[in-house]
């Protein structure tokens, strides 16, 4: 596998942040507010204008309910079915308990469906 730039890592962890964010349905000023930064820092580290620190990705990870290892994972590390996953089970965390109930539910009808409970 061929080595990453540091400035494609950066872009790559900023778009993440950013789709998870928007998963959570949360501003950049809500991020902002419970990591502890600036707006604008928010919005920049996004863009992957520029490179935080190790503990500002932790900040932002902590923030958005994820270790700072699923932050940084980089595509290709895992299957995607794992991400997939992942992605989904990070969404239905902040559901509320009604729903929670109903995507597992659902999730187990899906299975036996396919036979597989």
């Amino acid at each position: 596998m061929q080595a990453m730039e540091c400035d494609e890592i950066v872009k790559l962890v900023g778009t993440r942040i950013r789709s998870v964010r928007k998963g959570k349905k949360l501003s950049q000023e809500s991020l902002a507010e419970m990591s502890g930064l600036h707006p604008v820092y928010i919005s920049n580290v996004e863009l992957g204008k520029l490179k935080a620190s190790i503990c500002t990705y932790n900040s932002i990870a902590e923030a958005l309910g994820m270790s700072l290892a699923e932050l940084v994972e980089m595509p290709g590390e895992k299957e995607s079915w794992d991400n997939n996953l992942l992605s989904l089970f990070q969404a239905a965390k902040h559901l509320s308990q009604d729903k929670q109930k109903i995507f597992t539910e659902a999730a187990r009808g899906v299975l036996r469906g396919l036979g597989d409970i």
